[in-house]
């Protein structure tokens, strides 16, 4: 019989970044909210699972927990083939950390530990959390509030690590038109809320830090993989049906961005997977999505090639070329050996 769960679960995803989960896990440590539990998935292999348990046992003097053999959560089974059991030294708050037996992307790194949580009871809801990301200590309490109210995806006040005083995005805008995703609200003031009709036109909220509800998840299932990296978070929000979208504004989020998979805003610096799978997901989302008018959506992707050339980045409009041509092929998933990608520099 698989043990009760906090009322909350935060998952987070993390490759080869260990700073970075260990500052979002000293922000959760000093929340207010006390039912939660904390679930990290590491996607970068044996060596990076272990430095980050040894970064946590040492350097964050967390206490390690015995295993509940009536807990599924802490079996290393199907898609972890270990799970290391700790808590923080001052709060008894669970945190899990799970070896994926491969790269499994973003949503299935999620994905890996809500198919076990399914199987439990009592948890209500989810956060899903980048790993450099950092919580404001009433951030939990907030989602948890407006989630009573009555909404199954709701967002905070995610603002720029560097520029605390600006909203990176209320949420995101996919365009059926250009296949472009807005970032809703950008560069706004920190403190302000989406008005009504604003809200009305977001379709999903950003994967950087997203809550659920346990509904949402049960009726609209599981983030999709075969994305690997980005549009999954714009996946599960066009597929949320009678799910309302809410905004907390009071929970502040801190973000720093792409630091796993070095994508950065001046187009010149992004990395060229972050280039490729941008490109290739925009297609599979289309053809998902826009049914026929993909095609013109791929002409928009020629046209962001192109800028890439004027701009001065030939090989990222070379990248975005090969990943375009893959959308339409369909492929779709972790990249291959096939791709073969230049390095920048």
């Amino acid at each position: 019989m698989a043990s009760d769960r906090a009322k909350l679960a935060v998952l987070i995803v993390g490759y080869r970044n260990p700073d970075d989960i260990l500052r979002c896990l000293r922000s959760l440590a000093a929340s207010d909210w006390q039912e939660f539990e904390i679930f990290v998935c590491e996607n970068g292999g044996k060596e990076a699972f272990e430095t980050l348990a040894a970064a946590l046992l040492g350097q964050e003097r967390m206490l390690p927990c015995i295993p509940d053999e009536d807990d599924v959560a802490d079996a290393p089974a199907g898609r972890f083939s270990s799970v290391v059991k700790l808590r923080f030294q001052n709060r008894a708050v669970i945190v899990r950390l799970g070896l994926a037996t491969d790269n499994f992307g973003y949503g299935g790194g999620i994905n890996a530990w809500l198919e076990r949580l399914l199987g439990t009871r009592g948890w209500e809801a989810v956060l899903v959390l980048n790993p450099d990301t950092e919580v404001h200590e009433n951030c939990l309490t907030e989602f948890m509030a407006k989630a009573d109210q009555g909404f199954g995806m709701i967002g905070g006040t995610l603002v720029f690590d560097d520029a605390p005083d600006k909203i990176i995005n209320y949420g995101l805008q996919w365009s059926p038109v250009t296949g472009r995703v807005l970032a809703v609200g950008r560069n706004l003031a920190a403190g302000t809320s989406p008005a009504p009709e604003v809200l009305s036109r977001i379709d999903t909220i950003s994967g950087a830090c997203v809550l659920v509800t346990r509904a949402f998840i049960e009726d609209v299932g599981l983030m999709a993989e075969d994305y690997f990296l980005y549009m999954e978070d714009v996946d599960w929000g066009r597929r949320r049906g009678k799910h309302r979208i809410g905004f907390a504004e009071r929970a502040i989020v801190r973000h720093v961005g792409g630091t796993a998979i070095g994508s950065a805003i001046d187009p010149r610096k992004q990395s060229f997977l972050s280039v490729y799978l941008s490109a290739r997901n925009s297609i599979l989302f289309a053809r998902r999505w826009a049914k026929r008018r993909w095609l013109l959506h791929f002409g928009w992707g020629l046209l962001h090639a192109v800028r890439y050339v004027v701009i001065g980045a030939p090989l990222a409009a070379k990248v975005t070329l090969v990943g375009l041509m893959d959308g339409a092929q369909g492929k779709s998933g972790k990249p291959d050996a096939s791709v073969r990608l230049p390095q920048p520099g």
